[in-house]
């Protein structure tokens, strides 16, 4: 009897430490913020321009081109409210046995595209979209943790109180994409992306839709961080490793001023 007893005391045990892991991992799972996508507001009407003392709108200053409000994709547009951009990158923290992936983001952001269009061909001209870094926030949950103390340090690592702004500026290119459709469409964006003030080639995959004169766009690419000058914990035996390859991701919600 004692040996049964004792038997039903470890399946019990047992039985509530696999409880305590799936409900740990189930939490993990669900704090984890899904990848972003296509915004779904329409706004109806282009929101003001930034102050002309904000830094950010100092950033990526608009060209001066003639409004164009007519229908179609030709013209300057410019990031609405409701537009975000952030980071996603794993992380290994000492006291757990599995990875677990840091989000955050900001909707803190500026920026324009200036676009030409012929019958047979749509041009991206030029562009610029700068992330005040310093405002990006954690948005993922962890069990007996709080993430938004990684929020100091990942300000530190960016070097925020010298370059506040990441900047990612397109090439001119031509997109293969159609002006008529408000289906979802697919572009790659080549540009210089400048993190820290170190401005490296990177490519964005985007999804792409135009309807109700909004244009969104919503995607990532990966950086090797050190490749702008930027260290993340990677000792093995500290309290978190970080994966050097981040995924920034981003969607914009545009309209035609």
């Amino acid at each position: 009897m004692r040996l049964s007893t004792l038997g039903k005391v470890g399946a019990a045990i047992a039985v509530v430490a696999v409880v305590a892991v799936v409900g740990g991992v189930t939490l993990i799972i669900h704090g984890r913020p899904q990848p972003l996508a296509l915004a779904q507001t329409v706004p109806k009407s282009a929101a003001p321009s930034p102050s002309p003392d904000d830094p950010l709108a100092l950033t990526c200053r608009k060209p001066a081109v003639p409004g164009n409000s007519t229908p179609g994709i030709a013209g300057l547009w410019t990031t609405q409210p409701g537009s975000v951009v952030g980071y996603r990158a794993r992380e290994k923290f000492a006291e757990l046995t599995s990875p677990h992936e840091a989000v955050a983001r900001t909707e803190r952001l500026n920026g324009w595209i200036l676009v030409a269009a012929s019958a047979s061909s749509i041009q991206l001209l030029t562009g610029c979209i700068a992330v005040d870094v310093r405002s990006l926030h954690s948005m993922d949950e962890l069990p007996g943790f709080n993430t938004s103390d990684r929020d100091r340090s990942a300000s530190d690592m960016l070097g925020t109180t010298s370059y506040p702004y990441v900047i990612f500026q397109p090439y001119p290119a031509s997109l293969a994409l159609d002006a008529s459709s408000t289906a979802v469409q697919h572009v790659r964006l080549s540009g210089d992306l400048q993190i820290r003030g170190v401005a490296k080639q990177s490519v964005f995959s985007l999804d792409v839709r135009l309807k109700d004169n909004q244009l969104s766009a919503a995607g990532n690419t990966m950086v090797q961080v050190g490749d702008f000058g930027v260290e993340v914990p990677q000792a093995a035996d500290g309290f978190v490793k970080v994966d050097p390859q981040i995924t920034l991701e981003v969607s914009l919600v545009l309209l035609k001023v």
